[in-house]
């Protein structure tokens, strides 16, 4: 997967890496959410992405808290670390 800010550069996004990891990490505090929550959120954040971009967005910055043992990932659940 490629890095969470190529894929904010690609597609032209105003949602930033820090925002995107900090709406995370905040939904996180209230328990284990689904990644559709995040999607909307980063929809909200930058109206101007569908569906599938958002979903980009929030999947390389999924990947990369998983890599550095922020979140676990269990299908399309996010979790405190395990």
């Amino acid at each position: 997967m490629a890095s969470l800010q190529y894929v904010i550069d690609s597609l032209c996004s105003k949602v930033t890496e820090e925002a995107t990891y900090r709406m995370i990490k905040l939904q996180l505090n209230q328990g284990p959410f689904t990644t559709d929550k995040i999607i909307a959120l980063i929809q909200k954040e930058d109206r101007s992405l569908d569906h599938e971009s958002a979903k980009m967005v929030a999947e390389a910055a999924f990947d990369d808290l998983t890599r550095t043992g922020e979140i676990t990932k269990d299908g399309d659940r996010i979790l405190p670390p395990a």
